[in-house]
């Protein structure tokens, strides 16, 4: 009985992980760009059971009575990177990745980040940035210098190359990245991710007047929120059955009346 109150706890545990996750995606199923979460989740090791009941000739042997499972653990908050859907916005500073790729910004700390989200905007100076403000870097054709992205007062039109141009001369490529192993990538805040092990890549296509929606299925994502709630209240069910049953085993068995 005491081990069902474990299991029943261990998964009510991940599920309200779960609730969390599922809660946060479809909160974010309109940001641009956005990939959704998923917990996995990871059973405990099974123990077998056993006893020594199994007389034979008077004498106590050793007999397995069948696994026994503590439930459930969180093992991993996993990303789903696949691309989402590409909206037309015609603003000339929004950017869509089609292919396996990152933009590269540069915060004003220095510190580099990669996102998916190509809403940018040109600021006060003349740099093409996102709406938080970083830099969008590219790379200089002229000098072939890592740098942020300047644009002043010119039109900025991305090529068939994906290169682009400003004032109808070829001035910069997006530093566009990719990681082998998406594990890599961890959340940041403001659709930006932290990575290690970047590998520079043009087999993309970049579509100017476009942004990329977030991948959450809004309908089906619901679905696992309902069931989550659905499944932590039958394991409370559970636990209010068991924690009745051992009140009545510690106030009323065994006692005078």
């Amino acid at each position: 009985m005491i081990r069902g109150l474990y299991t029943s706890v261990s998964a009510m545990m991940a599920l309200e992980a779960k609730q969390s996750i599922v809660t946060n995606n479809l909160a974010n199923v309109n940001t641009v760009g956005y990939k959704e979460d998923t917990l996995v989740e990871k059973s405990f090791d099974e123990i077998m059971l056993s006893n020594n009941d199994n007389y034979i000739n008077g004498i106590a042997h050793k007999q397995k009575l069948g696994g026994l499972s503590f439930g459930t653990r969180i093992d991993e908050n996993a990303t789903n990177h696949k691309q989402g859907a590409h909206i037309s916005t015609e603003n000339n500073t929004d950017f869509a990745i089609d292919g396996d790729g990152f933009f590269k910004v540069l915060d004003h700390n220095n510190k580099t980040f990669y996102t998916r989200n190509g809403s940018f905007n040109i600021d006060n100076q003349g740099y093409l940035v996102t709406k938080s403000g970083d830099y969008v870097l590219g790379t200089n054709r002229n000098t072939n210098n890592s740098e942020p992205i300047y644009v002043g007062h010119g039109k900025l039109v991305i090529n068939p190359d994906n290169s682009i141009s400003i004032d109808g001369n070829k001035m910069y490529d997006f530093n566009i990245v990719k990681f082998d192993n998406k594990h890599d990538l961890t959340k940041s805040g403001n659709n930006l991710y932290n990575g290690k092990n970047e590998i520079k890549t043009n087999n993309i296509k970049i579509k100017q007047g476009y942004l990329e929606g977030s991948n959450v299925d809004s309908i089906g994502t619901m679905s696992s929120l309902m069931e989550t709630v659905k499944l932590f209240e039958a394991n409370q069910k559970v636990i209010q059955t068991i924690d009745s049953t051992l009140s009545k085993v510690a106030n009323e068995i065994g006692t005078v009346r």
